[in-house]
């Protein structure tokens, strides 16, 4: 009977390995249920679409941004449903790191982080990373840009994800009206076949400005100055020929600098190279600037006096306390930014509906025409009525920020004088169309993903 106690422990032992087994199917099957309830959950079976990743960098002006995408693709479908967008951004933007191209590639490298958090890891290496820059690359010389995409293309070089040829450029003007006007009609319906009707955008960056809508009018496209207003896009088993141009040096923070007179202006101070050159007590406020690098304008109160920067570049800036201010003066100084710059489309019609994004959302938020959360719509003469408001009263009643009555006169000018809008012209504000950023990204993704046959 000595063999009994071996036998008695074998059964423990198997008993043991059962009640492990079950313990760790219940842990996977607990394990499984947590993970559906994080992942969304799919309009339609797992076994007819599949999902996939995408990241686009969007090096502005004033900011770096990034867009984290989920997709959903049915091999029905020609273009894919959007299920989820992570957005992030930085401030400034990469053009201001000009004398310190590094920095540009630090910024990027935390950024990635987003899309690390974001997309599964074991998705990282399908899915395609890319950057492009807009007006604050394209205002730099070549050679500054240059070295700024190169320590970006060698932080995307490191990364885990699928970096394409090409992955890292600056993009044309036109390229960025056209990839909006993508975003813009992809997130509202109107890019599928059986859709008649589509809507334009306006975007109003720091550095340029663009427009593009499908025009209704044949002589809108014959009417054009030059051939470069007019752009054929096919998508989605359809082509569109645009009305679009991008209009480089008229963003906002360009048209700050042209207003005030600076641009390309001898007063221009670059801090990184002069601050060795000038006394310390000027840094210490000890010694004021020389008068001749003060630059004045009557859209700023007259008591402001301060320093203001942009693309890597300082200013000192302020009103005109000896001289008269207010909107009549304030507008002919924006007019001068605007007039003969600015091509009028032969067809805007109040049939068309425009959506208006970027900085034409954030200052109708600052002067406090819409909610930053909801946006909404305003007519062409709010922006103006609001203008006279904020430039009239802003010597009594100081604004938010001290640039809001030339800010807001220049948006009403770029409007009227610039487009040729009509006062009664509606516009949708919005910062986001579905829960989606409203920009260029979105279909400049769509593209590159077409282009990489990954649709």
């Amino acid at each position: 009977m000595k063999p009994a106690g071996p036998l008695l422990l074998l059964l423990h032992l198997l008993a043991v390995v059962q009640l492990t087994r079950a313990r760790v199917k219940t842990s996977l099957l607990d394990l499984t249920n947590s993970i559906g309830s994080i992942l969304p959950s799919l309009s339609r079976p797992a076994n007819h679409s599949h999902i996939f990743y995408a990241v686009m960098f969007d090096a502005g002006s004033t900011g770096t941004r990034i867009h984290v995408y989920t997709f959903i693709h049915s091999g029905s479908e020609e273009l894919p449903v959007l299920d989820n967008e992570m957005f992030h951004s930085i401030k400034p933007g990469l053009s201001a790191y000009a004398g310190s191209p590094e920095m540009a590639g630090h910024t990027v490298r935390m950024l990635l982080k987003v899309a690390k958090k974001t997309v599964p890891r074991l998705e990282w290496k399908r899915t395609p990373l890319f950057l492009r820059a807009t007006a604050g690359l394209r205002l730099l010389s070549s050679e500054k840009a240059r070295l700024l995409l190169e320590q970006v293309q060698h932080v995307f070089d490191e990364s885990p994800f699928l970096v394409p040829d090409d992955s890292v450029s600056i993009m044309n003007g036109t390229n960025e009206g056209i990839l909006a006007w993508i975003s813009v009609n992809y997130l509202t319906g109107h890019l599928n076949a059986q859709s008649e009707k589509t809507v334009g955008i306006l975007d109003l960056g720091g550095g340029s400005t663009q427009i593009t809508f499908l025009p209704k009018l044949r002589k809108t496209i014959e009417s054009v100055p030059v051939a470069d207003y007019v752009a054929k896009y096919d998508i989605s088993n359809s082509t569109f020929e645009l009305y679009t141009y991008s209009y480089l040096g008229n963003g906002l923070m360009a048209a700050r600098l042209a207003t005030l007179g600076a641009l390309g202006a001898g007063g221009m101070l670059d801090m990184r190279r002069e601050v060795a050159l000038l006394p310390l007590a000027v840094w210490v406020g000890v010694v004021h600037w020389p008068e001749w690098r003060v630059f004045k304008s009557s859209c700023l109160p007259k008591k402001f006096r301060d320093e203001w920067s942009f693309g890597g570049l300082t200013y000192r800036v302020s009103g005109d306390p000896d001289g008269p201010a207010g909107y009549k003066l304030c507008y002919q100084e924006v007019l001068k930014v605007v007039k003969g710059i600015i091509h009028q489309p032969y067809e805007l019609q109040d049939s068309n509906v425009f959506y208006a994004f970027s900085y034409y959302f954030d200052r109708a938020v600052d002067a406090g025409l819409i909610d930053g959360v909801h946006g909404g719509t305003l007519e062409v003469r709010d922006f103006r009525k609001r203008a006279k408001e904020v430039c009239n009263k802003m010597t009594k009643h100081p604004p938010i920020s001290s640039f809001l009555c030339m800010d807001m006169t220049y948006i009403t000018c770029l409007l009227k004088d610039g487009f040729g809008f009509k006062e009664s012209t509606v516009l949708q504000l919005t910062k986001k169309v579905n829960n989606v950023e409203a920009s260029w990204a979105l279909g400049a993704t769509l593209d590159h993903l077409h282009n990489l046959k990954i649709l």
